[in-house]
């Protein structure tokens, strides 16, 4: 009997540390962090993960800023272990700190959806080059970084017809579901 009990004990065990890892979605959106915690790069399942903000304001007085942007991500670079999250399908980065995107983002060829709006310094010109990389790439957000007209010419010509840019404030809320 305690050897039965034993045994489903650690059957138990050993099937529940194992679903952990199985998560298909990491919400850490509005957490304060200024860098991605390493247990996230454990779910090698992962299809989306949110690391930006919960609800994104454009334009408004300092006074009407909801309490939710003092809670706000500020990361500043991603790592390179991005890269072992090759199921990665959508990645949410709005609203941080991000200066540039490391060589590694190209790896993930299953991104489809990428968020980087509200990246103040982030420069998307000079991101071009690792954008180009990712061949499933269909949405890329970027309203509120680094560009101008010119640079959203060049940026749509470098990406294609394939991948829809988001760049406008009213384009980005439209799409803030995807």
């Amino acid at each position: 009997m305690r050897y039965s009990l034993l045994l489903t004990l650690v059957f138990f065990y050993s099937c529940t540390e194992k679903d952990s890892r199985k998560e298909t979605e990491i919400d850490l959106s509005s957490k304060r962090l200024t860098t991605i915690p390493d247990s996230v790069f454990e779910y090698k399942n992962l299809i989306k993960l949110k690391l930006g903000a919960k609800e994104v304001v454009f334009y408004p007085p300092l006074s009407a800023l909801p309490e939710s942007d003092k809670e706000k991500n500020q990361i500043s670079e991603l790592p390179e272990k991005i890269s072992e999250l090759i199921l990665l399908k959508v990645l949410i980065l709005n609203s941080n700190s991000l200066k540039s995107l490391p060589n590694e983002i190209s790896k993930l060829k299953n991104l489809e959806v990428l968020d980087l709006a509200l990246n103040k310094n982030l420069n998307i010109v000079a991101e071009i080059p690792k954008l180009k990389l990712l061949p499933n790439l269909k949405v890329l957000k970027i309203t509120d970084a680094k560009f101008n007209k010119v640079d959203l010419e060049i940026i749509q010509k470098s990406l294609g017809s394939k991948v829809r840019i988001v760049s406008s404030a009213t384009e980005y809320m439209e799409s803030y579901t995807e």
